[in-house]
């Protein structure tokens, strides 16, 4: 009897300590009945489904886990035709209010944090809708009493930020202010510095975004305000974008979600860039933050980041491509480093790509234009079809190229020569340094050649 009653005790006190580590949102929305209510959180610009539960006869909602919600901004929908937000950092609290104005309704219990935000929105709306008609009277005395008002509503809003300072709130609404640019200073010949405003932008863009705070991750104020930027510092140097990234970057916490939500937005962006040579900064980051902080990642990714490094180190501009030795189509190896020309184009495709079939011809006419330069194409192919790979040889005019193929399947060219899509072209000079690759157009092969001259 006794191990009866202490096993039931013990299970009693594991459902407890699961319940209490888990997530409790319950509320109440008088005149609200027979619907289905969604727990959604924000990633980015999309929400995607926490929880859902049926509202009770009487207006009642529950949302309930056993494992704590990540801190962020969520949505509450009422079937498809009615929605608002909430704020998570404590996990079990009370909303109530009115289904008819949700918004200017509701109140909550145990949440301070969603009492801040939304004393601070049902204000800010209310301002901005009296600045809207006082706007649309136009009269001198609206006028005096608009700009009294939008000093008010300024000035309430620092007061906000200041006074709740450390808040989720407080940093979700402080992300959405404007950066204040202050006037540009005189230089010593006493004109204002031109570029002021750019400097000021590159090293206070992030004042208002708290990057320390993680829950800002699952907030839809987090991802434009870092597309933003970075793509607004295309034109810097490489050299200038690592530092700006690892400054950046220093604003999160080690192995923090923010840092791991960061580092893979900025991996992929600079991944993805259409800037050449880019891939450099690619590179940098995943040594850095991937290699360097294994903390971060499991195990499995940590080992697929230091093969792709292993991999894209040796084909990043200005570095000596690996060699490249598979069979013509008179079954005689060739062999990339044995090209003697000032240019070398390693033209990587197949047979069945249909931009291959568009620019082969292009490719071919360019080199015939192009002579004197002394350039040479490389061309393997991907597979190892022999008929296919002749014909297209053939039906492209393409037999000006040295052209390769690896009958044995020793080579893979998606990896040792990064060709994750068709045509993947590198531009060699006459010691194989790569000065230019991608999937380039005829006219950027051509600058970039030119410009090496």
């Amino acid at each position: 009897m006794f191990k009866k009653v202490l096993i039931t005790l013990i299970c009693s006190v594991i459902s407890f300590l699961t319940f209490s580590q888990g997530y409790k949102i319950e509320g109440r929305i008088r005149g609200l009945k027979d619907s289905t209510c969604y727990l959604t959180y924000y990633f980015e610009n999309q929400n995607f489904v926490q929880d859902s539960t049926v509202v009770s006869s009487d207006g009642t909602i529950s949302f309930r886990g056993e494992k704590p919600l990540k801190g962020g901004m969520y949505n509450i929908m009422i079937g498809h035709w009615q929605s608002f937000d909430i704020l998570i950092s404590e996990q079990k609290f009370f909303f109530e209010a009115n289904a008819n104005d949700i918004f200017n309704t509701i109140k909550f219990t145990n949440s301070r944090e969603n009492d801040l935000f939304y004393s601070y929105q049902q204000k800010t709306f209310k301002d901005a809708k009296k600045i809207e008609e006082l706007t649309k009277k136009g009269d001198a005395n609206s006028t005096n009493e608009l700009y009294a008002l939008q000093v008010e509503s300024a000035l309430y809003k620092k007061k906000f930020i200041k006074a709740f300072e450390g808040t989720f709130a407080s940093n979700i609404i402080k992300s959405n202010l404007a950066l204040d640019i202050p006037p540009a200073p005189k230089l010593a010949n006493g004109t204002e510095d031109s570029l002021w405003g750019n400097k000021f932008f590159v090293e206070h863009f992030f004042d208002n975004i708290n990057l320390a705070d993680d829950r800002l991750v699952q907030t839809p104020f987090l991802y434009q305000p870092v597309k933003y930027y970075f793509d607004q510092l295309d034109f810097l140097p490489n050299d200038s974008l690592i530092v700006l990234t690892d400054k950046f970057l220093s604003k999160s916490r080690k192995t923090s979600p923010m840092r791991k939500y960061l580092v893979s937005k900025l991996a992929n962006h600079f991944e993805t860039s259409k800037v050449l040579g880019r891939d450099a900064i690619f590179v940098h980051i995943l040594q850095k933050y991937y290699l360097n902080d294994p903390l971060l990642w499991d195990s499995s990714t940590v080992r697929l980041v230091k093969e792709r490094v292993r991999y894209l180190k040796p084909l990043l501009i200005g570095s000596k491509i690996p060699n490249l030795k598979a069979t013509d189509v008179n079954n005689k190896e060739q062999a990339l480093y044995d090209v003697k020309s000032a240019f070398t184009i390693l033209y990587i495709y197949a047979a069945d790509c249909g931009h291959c079939k568009n620019f082969t011809p292009q490719l071919v006419k360019f080199i015939q234009d192009n002579k004197q330069k002394n350039i040479t194409v490389f061309a393997p192919i991907f597979g190892n079809n022999v008929d296919t790979w002749k014909e297209f040889i053939k039906e492209y005019s393409s037999e000006s190229f040295i052209n390769v193929m690896d009958k044995m399947g020793k080579i893979n060219l998606y990896q040792e020569f990064d060709a994750q899509f068709t045509p993947t072209i590198y531009i060699l000079d006459k010691d194989k340094k790569i000065i230019g690759k991608g999937n380039m157009n005829i006219e950027t092969m051509k600058e970039i050649i030119v410009g090496s001259l």
